[in-house]
Formats: C-alpha cells, structure tokens, sequence
C-alpha cells in the first residue's frame, strides 16, 4: 500500500503498464518522448548559457568574483532540477 501511495501520477501508471496492467497508447509515448526533448533542450540551452562563466572563474588565480544575474541563476536552477 506505501509502494501505492508513493508511486502516485504518471509513475503509477507507467509501472502498471510495464506489468502489463494498462496499454500504453501511442499519445502516451508520443507526450513522453516530447516531455523528454524539452527537458534536454533545456539542459542543453542551460549549460551552454552558464558554464562559459562558471569555468572562467575556475582557471584564473585569484578568481574575479562576477555574481551571476537573475537569468543566468534561472537558468543554472533550470538545469539541475531538469538533472537531477
């Protein structure tokens, strides 16, 4: 019943389907596949945005400190709930 209460949502249903409880139907995959996409897009325009700066303060001695702006911590934010 916990395994249930946690597993509430798309997981749930994927789960069952993978037991064969449930078909998945093609919009499934298709929303599925899209979903993923977008989170690699995002990962992708991220980390592309971001790192230039991050890794510039890693190869200079002292490191000059820039604070990020409002985008670029968005962006940074973005990534790592898309990863992890």
């Amino acid at each position: 019943m916990f395994k249930n209460i946690l597993m509430l949502g798309g997981g749930k249903k994927i789960k069952s389907a993978l037991r064969g409880n449930e078909q998945l139907t093609i919009p499934s995959i298709t929303v599925l596949i899209l979903l993923f996409i977008v989170q690699v897009m995002v990962v992708q325009w991220s980390y592309n945005g971001i790192a230039p700066k991050l890794i510039s303060h890693w190869n200079s001695d002292p490191p000059p400190f820039q604070p990020l702006t409002f985008q670029e911590a968005l962006l940074f934010t973005l990534m790592v709930f898309f990863l992890f």
